[in-house]
This record gives C-alpha cells, sequence and structure tokens, in this order.
C-alpha cells in the first residue's frame, strides 16, 4: 500500500526523483537545475507547480479521474508531466500509456514536456502521445476497417483514405446516390432536391439513422414530414417515383458500402468503423485494452458520443481512463459534442473528480467576468500589472460595417502601451472574420480568385498568412492539375496520387515563390483581370514544371503539364483591377490576428477584443445578447471560451443598442466599464 503524501515539499521531492533520479532532490536542487527547461525558468520546474497540479501527477493509474480545470490552470503542462512521470515508471514492454487529444498543437506540447523530462528523443514506444482521430486510425481502422469494409487494397496496402465530407470533384460521382436531400433557398423559394454524395452523409449510431452532417446545422437545412421519421431519417427525397422511403435508406447504406469497399472514409466513417469493430468482432477491444491499459483524454470536453462510446468499451475491457479539461470550453455540438454527455458518462463510470481551480493566465476581473458567463464555481486568478479597467466594452454603427474595428482596438492598445501583435480580435464565424479583415472572402470564391488571393497573402512576408495562402494556392494546383482525384482539404488539398502532404507542401511554397519571382509576371495583381489572366495562362504552367523536382518521389505515376493553362477573368470583373476585387480597403488590419474563436481554443494573448455580429441573422451564437440568454447554451460557451484568452485586458464591440433596448445595462453589471475609441 502506497504511503500518503502528506505536504507539498514531499510531493515535489517524490515527483523530481521520479522524473529525475540521477540528481539528489531538495527544496533548491542544491543550487543547481535538473535540466535546461529548469536552468531556463530560473527556478525548479516541478517546484513551480501548485499542490492540486502534483497531486494529479502523483494520483492512481488505476482509478478513474476526471480532472476539472478552469482556463489558464496548465492542464495541457500537468498532462505533460504526468505522462512524464508515468513513462519513467515504465516496466512493460508490449503495452503502453495513451495520451490522447484533439489538436496537433496540443499534441505538440504535451509531447515536448515527454521530451524533456522522460528523457526520450525520437519515439515514445511503446506509449502514443498524438490525436485521437490518429489513435484511432493507427490502431483499430488502419490494421482491421478492411473487415468490414472488404477493401482489398492497392499492393497489398488496405490502408484507408480519409475524405474530407466537403470535398466535391468529378471523381465522386462514383459514388452519387440515387437519393438526393432538400435544402431551402434563402430567396423563399420552394424546396429544392440537391444532388448526394456519400462523403457528405453519415450514419448516426445513436440515433440509427442516416444524416447529411454538413447540413444539420444549418439554415438551409429542410425537414419535410414526409421524408423525416422516428429512425432519424430525414429531408431525403427522390425524383424516381418507384424509390420508396425503403429503398431510399437502401440506396444510402448501399452507396457508402461502394465508397467504403474502395478504401475511402470520411473522418466520421472512420470513428464508425472503429465502434463497429470494437463491437462486433471478438476481443479486439480486449485486445486494445491490453495494449493501452491507461488512457488520458486531454480536452476531454470535445468528445463526441461515439468517441465516449468506444471509450466506454475499451474500459469495460479493463482500461483505466483520466479524464482531463473544463465542460464549460465545449464548442463542437455541430460534431455531437454535448459536455452533459461527458458529465454522464464521468458519472455513471463513477470517476474520481480533482479539480484545478487556479487561473495562472488571466487577472481576476477577467475570471471573475468569465465566471458569470458559465455560473461557474469561483476561481483564483493571477496576479498581473493589469490595466484599468481590465474588462471594457465598446459600440460599433452597424451601418458603418465593421472593416475599422480591429484599427480601432489596435489604436487603443498602443495608448494603453499594449502590443497589437501578442493581440487578437475574435468573433463566432468566418464571415464576420471577412468583415472585419475588409476581404471580399465571404461565401464561396472562384478558383482565379484563390490563385490571386494566394500571391497576395505570400507576398505580405507575413507568417501568420503562410497557411491561408498554402491553402488557397493547394486548392487551385489540385483543381487543375488532380480533378480527377480525392483531395483533403485538411492537408492543403494534397491529391490521393501525392503520397507525402510534408512534400505537397513544399511544392506549393516553391510555386507561391515562382509566382512572386518575376516582378513583371504573375506577381502584379494591379492589373485588369484580362490582362493578369493572360499572364497566368502563359506563366503559371511553367512555374509548375519548374517546381516539379519537389514532387518526384512522393508523386505516383507522372504528372504532364501544359505550358498553358485555362484561365479567364471571373465573370463581371474583366476591367476591373485584380487587387481591387480582393480588397475592399487597405489591409491594415493584419497588423492584429483577426480569427475565430474555434482557432484559437489553448491559446493565450495579451489582450482580446470579442465582436459580436451586427444582427441574429447569419451563424446562430455570434450576437452578443445570445450570449447572455442562457448560462449553459454553447452560445455562452462561446463567449466564455474567448473570454477567457487574454492576460491583461478583455474587451467586447457590441452595436449600438437601440435606445429602447434594456439589455445595454446587463454589460456593465457583467463587469465591464463602457469606453469610447471612436477618436
Amino acid at each position: 500500500m502506497e504511503r500518503v503524501l502528506v505536504n507539498y515539499q514531499e510531493k515535489v521531492d517524490t515527483v523530481r526523483r521520479r522524473i529525475f533520479p540521477r540528481r539528489e532532490s531538495s527544496a533548491s536542487c542544491n543550487g543547481k537545475f535538473c535540466n535546461s527547461t529548469c536552468h531556463g525558468l530560473g527556478k525548479c520546474y516541478v517546484t513551480e507547480k501548485s499542490e492540486k497540479q502534483l497531486d494529479y501527477v502523483l494520483s492512481s493509474i488505476s482509478t478513474n479521474i476526471f480532472l476539472k480545470a478552469c482556463p489558464g490552470s496548465g492542464k495541457t503542462e500537468v498532462v505533460g508531466l504526468k505522462a512524464a512521470y508515468e513513462f519513467h515508471a515504465w516496466k512493460q514492454k508490449n503495452c503502453g500509456v495513451a495520451i490522447l487529444t484533439f489538436t496537433n498543437n496540443a499534441a505538440d506540447v504535451i509531447w515536448d514536456r515527454v521530451r524533456q523530462y522522460a528523457g526520450l528523443d525520437n519515439t515514445v514506444y511503446p506509449h502514443f502521445v498524438g490525436t485521437i482521430d490518429s489513435w484511432l486510425h493507427g490502431y483499430l481502422a488502419h490494421p482491421f476497417g478492411h473487415w468490414l469494409t472488404g477493401y482489398q487494397g492497392k499492393t497489398s496496402d488496405k490502408s484507408i483514405r480519409v475524405i474530407q465530407d466537403s470535398v466535391t470533384g468529378d471523381w465522386l460521382e462514383n459514388y452519387r446516390c440515387q437519393t438526393s436531400y432538400y435544402s431551402s433557398p434563402k430567396n423563399n423559394n420552394p424546396p429544392r432536391a440537391t444532388p448526394l454524395y456519400t462523403n457528405m452523409l453519415r450514419y448516426n449510431i445513436e440515433t440509427n439513422g442516416w444524416e447529411i452532417k454538413p447540413l444539420a446545422s444549418s439554415s438551409e437545412y429542410q425537414t419535410d414530414s414526409d421524408y423525416y421519421d422516428s429512425d432519424g431519417f430525414k429531408a431525403f427525397t427522390s425524383d424516381k417515383p418507384w424509390l420508396t422511403l425503403d429503398c431510399m435508406r437502401k440506396d444510402l447504406a448501399t452507396a457508402k458500402d461502394k465508397f467504403l469497399r474502395d478504401g475511402f472514409a470520411t473522418y466520421h466513417d472512420v470513428e464508425w468503423i472503429c465502434y463497429r469493430l470494437l463491437k462486433e468482432k471478438n476481443r479486439i477491444a480486449e485486445k486494445l485494452a491490453r495494449r493501452f491499459p491507461f488512457i488520458i483524454v486531454d480536452e476531454c470536453q470535445d468528445l463526441s458520443w461515439i468517441q465516449l462510446e468506444i471509450l466506454g468499451m475499451l474500459k469495460q475491457a479493463g482500461t483505466t481512463t483520466h479524464f482531463v479539461g473544463d465542460l464549460n470550453q465545449a464548442i463542437y455540438e455541430f460534431k455531437n459534442v454535448e459536455p452533459k454527455k461527458v458529465e454522464e458518462f464521468v458519472k455513471n463510470h463513477k470517476f474520481e473528480v480533482q479539480d484545478l481551480s487556479e487561473n495562472f493566465r488571466s487577472c481576476q476581473p477577467i475570471v471573475d467576468l468569465c465566471c458569470k458567463l458559465v455560473c461557474g464555481s469561483s476561481v483564483i486568478g493571477k496576479e498581473l500589472p493589469s490595466v484599468d479597467p481590465a474588462c471594457v466594452c465598446f459600440y460599433y454603427d452597424p451601418k458603418e460595417g465593421l472593416s475599422s474595428l480591429a484599427k480601432r482596438f489596435e489604436t487603443y492598445l498602443k495608448q494603453l502601451g499594449m502590443d497589437p501583435d501578442k493581440s487578437a480580435v475574435l468573433t463566432r464565424g468566418w464571415a464576420t472574420v471577412y468583415k472585419l479583415q475588409a476581404l471580399k472572402k465571404g461565401g464561396k470564391i472562384s478558383a482565379q480568385e484563390k490563385l490571386a488571393m494566394a500571391i497576395y497573402l505570400w507576398s505580405k512576408g507575413d507568417r501568420r498568412l503562410w497557411s491561408d495562402a498554402v491553402s488557397d494556392i493547394g486548392d487551385f494546383v489540385s483543381s487543375k492539375y488532380f480533378e480527377q482525384e480525392p483531395r483533403n482539404s485538411r492537408d492543403y488539398y494534397c491529391p490521393d496520387s501525392v503520397k507525402s502532404p510534408l512534400q505537397w507542401r513544399l511544392f506549393l511554397a516553391r510555386v507561391l515563390d515562382g509566382c512572386l519571382k518575376d516582378d513583371d509576371g504573375i506577381s502584379k495583381l494591379d492589373k485588369p483581370w484580362t490582362e493578369w489572366a493572360q499572364r497566368v495562362r502563359r506563366q503559371f504552367g511553367q512555374i509548375i514544371d519548374s517546381c516539379l523536382p519537389t514532387l518526384r518521389n512522393a508523386l505516383a505515376g507522372e504528372l504532364k503539364v501544359a505550358d498553358s493553362i485555362t484561365f479567364n477573368a471571373p465573370s463581371g470583373s474583366k476591367d476591373k483591377k485584380v487587387s481591387d476585387t480582393l480588397v475592399t480597403s487597405n489591409p491594415a488590419n493584419y497588423g492584429i490576428k483577426v480569427t475565430t474563436i474555434h482557432a484559437v481554443k489553448g491559446k493565450t494573448f495579451d489582450a482580446v477584443l470579442l465582436v459580436s455580429s451586427p444582427d441574429r441573422r447569419g451563424s446562430k451564437g455570434g450576437f452578443w445578447t445570445e450570449w447572455l440568454a442562457d448560462t449553459s447554451s454553447e452560445h455562452a460557451r462561446f463567449a466564455y471560451v474567448a473570454s477567457s484568452r487574454p492576460r491583461t485586458m478583455l474587451a467586447w464591440a457590441i452595436p449600438t443598442p437601440d435606445k429602447a433596448d434594456n439589455n445595454a445595462s446587463r454589460i456593465t453589471i457583467l463587469g465591464f466599464t463602457l469606453v469610447d475609441t471612436s477618436s
């Protein structure tokens, strides 16, 4: 039986002895630091941790634990330290610990801590540190998925090719359903039948029915009583009179089976395959539980219903599970992520609950305001030299647009002596982001505009814009030269025939460099579209050809590039300058990061401006009164996630309220001070 550690110093010494066994442990490390990280901090890394953090690091891996961690509590760092602590004592060679998270950035932070404190450089075998998607794919779907799908593989390779559910292309005609779905135009015209492809289709195990997930939360999603039943069969129709409701179900299943049998799957399909493998194939759950007897899930609030079911089956087979997260930061309802289901899972499986209620990121006024948004328990904030007031709100006139807001905030920060480069402007959806950036990128843009936008963003030399530039050029190049192939938008539209996403990105970067190489060529966006299109037709094929050596080893087969490509000016823009159609004003807003709430989850800034949409139209949850209407709603959690990002200053920008609007008083009650930033 393990001895109970009764004081903080005992806990510090226990962790230190495990992680740094060659050092004699003492309160000060005898004036020497255990490694370079401690030396950089100027103090022992272990003594930097709070007692509650150390309690979790020392917790039993035989007990199911839910570590409730408020924003800024250092939970991902603690998970990394816990991983290092367990790896050091691990004796088994054929089984290990799985540390699962939802983003590559979070996985990188954990991996960095493991590398520093566990003394591992290139591999953590037999353990796993990475995203839950890659873990499910690597240990279930990839080795065993063909047992269910019937995929015969190519040259003995039976791995699944993952396709985005939003991908389009002529190759998908092979996987078009006879069944269609209803969508309603915004101009109040009657609902119309729209073609349905199997990558748009997913099976909801919870409701035992088919869904068109990309449209499930959209205002364009039309449900009709004729095509809706208790099994979850929604919004499907057909122009073939003989195709009855039962026939439609069989049609959807047949089309999906063909898609899977040919080796394709969406990310949701991969989870479905993993679920069925554990449910239908004897002993796979037992074998996986033996391979990973202990699992830690970071950001557990992002677990979907099907992921919880998978973890539940592994628990039943013998795995011990630790959940780490904050249920108030669950903002993925469109992925069937509901914090109540995580809470029920924790309760039903009798998890021990530990608590991290100290916020090391934000000053107390910001912490207090965030707690009010979700009716959270009291949290201790960090003592910081904050601005006064730390929480401010200012109005904007919806008639004047949003393009000046980021600049106003940047000016306000400079007046306070704060660095805009360490701050961010956040909003609920991309449509508002584009309005803030003054870019005409709301909605779908043409392939020609994507090429121009990629060149424009790349030419700025700003690292923060490179990802968008590479994504746009990847979409354009793959649509021109790989139009008959599946393309993965998560890997910058890397086509199926390119086996290395990394080489694909390097290739795209060189293409963009080539576009900027000639000062009087494609880089000149101040030319009329007709003239610029001529230059693209004349030069772009040559640029692609010159960059192809980067892809030689990664490209299956040979890519023949013609000297010229088909490229015309967008409709209605022939005589307009290319730059004028992409940018409506000088994009000075790029001086400060402007992005969505989803994009900054887990990140920290000195100051944040959360911008309300001008009204309630568009995506739900973007208007400020929705954030305050129900503390248990996802809308409130959106505001909570955004408002908990800054260290020293939080600002909201809301449209000027009507004189009869009594909601404005709620802003001051919440803890904001109204300020004027218009001058």
